[in-house]
C-alpha cells in the first residue's frame, strides 16, 4: 500500500515537536510525498502557538516545487457546544482541520457528552478529519457521528504514532469496522512530532490490514480521491 500524503505533522511551534517546516519538506521530498498538511496543536495545548502563528501559516505556507503544503491545525474541542481553540475566522481560512480530544483541553468521560461535543464540533466547523480516536480514549457513539461524516466528508484517522501507544487494537478495529461498513473513509497519517518521523506509516499500515481495509477505503492512497473528497483547491 503506498501513501502519497501526510495530513498530521507537527512543528516545533506546536511546543512538544521539535522541526521546521523546512525540515519536515526535504524529508517528505526524499520519501517522495505528494502533499502534506502542518497541523500544529491548537492554543489550548500547553506551550502551542498564538493565533498569529496560525494567521502567518495561512499567508506563508501552501505550495513547494515538487509538493503541496496544506495550512492546518490540530484543534482541541474544549467544550460541550463543539467550540474548538482557534476564532472562526482563522478556521474558515485553514484547509485542513483536525478535531481532536486531549487530556489537557477535555477531562469529560462519559460517552453521551462526548458524543455529543464531537458532533457539535463536526457540525460547526470544515473539519476534514478526527484525529488519533483511538488515543488518548474518549468513547464516541459513532453510530451518531457517521451519518456527519459521510453528509460532509470528513475522514478517520489511523494515526501511526497513537498506535504505538494503543495497546488494545482490537478496541480501535471494532470502531474502523463499524465506519467502514458505512462507507466512512479513512487517513493513514504519521502525526510526526520529530521531522523524521514524516511519512512513516507502518504501524498504520499494518493496522489497516489488520482490520481488512482496502485501498479504495484510504483516501491518502491517490491524489484524486483526496482532492476529490475534501474539494482540494490544488
Amino acid at each position: 500500500m503506498k501513501i502519497i500524503g501526510d495530513f498530521h505533522i507537527h512543528t516545533i511551534a506546536s511546543g512538544d515537536a521539535f522541526g521546521t517546516i523546512k525540515e519536515i519538506v526535504q524529508v517528505a521530498k526524499r520519501k517522495r510525498l505528494k502533499c502534506i498538511a502542518i497541523t500544529d496543536h491548537g492554543p489550548k495545548m500547553p506551550a502551542s502557538s498564538h493565533y498569529y502563528f496560525f494567521e502567518s501559516l495561512i499567508d506563508n505556507v501552501s505550495k513547494d516545487s515538487e509538493m503541496l503544503i496544506y495550512p492546518g491545525v490540530e484543534a482541541n474541542i474544549i467544550n460541550l457546544d463543539g467550540s474548538l481553540d482557534l476564532p472562526e475566522t482563522i478556521l474558515q481560512r485553514l484547509e485542513f482541520i483536525h478535531a481532536s480530544f486531549h487530556t489537557f483541553s477535555w477531562n469529560v468521560h462519559d460517552r453521551d457528552r462526548n458524543t455529543q461535543a464531537l458532533l457539535s464540533s463536526l457540525l460547526k466547523y470544515n473539519v476534514k478529519c478526527i484525529a488519533h480516536p483511538n488515543y488518548p480514549y474518549y468513547e464516541i457513539d459513532f453510530q451518531k457521528i457517521i451519518p456527519i461524516l459521510l453528509d460532509k466528508h470528513i475522514a478517520i484517522e489511523i494515526n501511526n504514532k497513537a498506535l504505538k501507544k494503543d495497546k488494545n487494537w482490537s478496541r480501535f478495529r471494532n470502531v474502523i469496522k463499524t465506519c467502514q461498513e458505512q462507507g466512512v473513509k479513512f487517513l493513514i497519517n504519521s502525526d510526526a512530532h520529530n521531522p523524521d518521523d514524516t511519512g512513516n506509516f507502518g504501524l498504520s499500515i499494518e493496522f489497516a490490514n489488520y482490520c481488512g481495509l482496502e485501498e479504495e477505503d484510504i483516501l491518502n492512497t491517490e491524489w484524486a480521491k483526496l482532492k476529490d473528497y475534501f474539494n482540494f483547491k490544488n
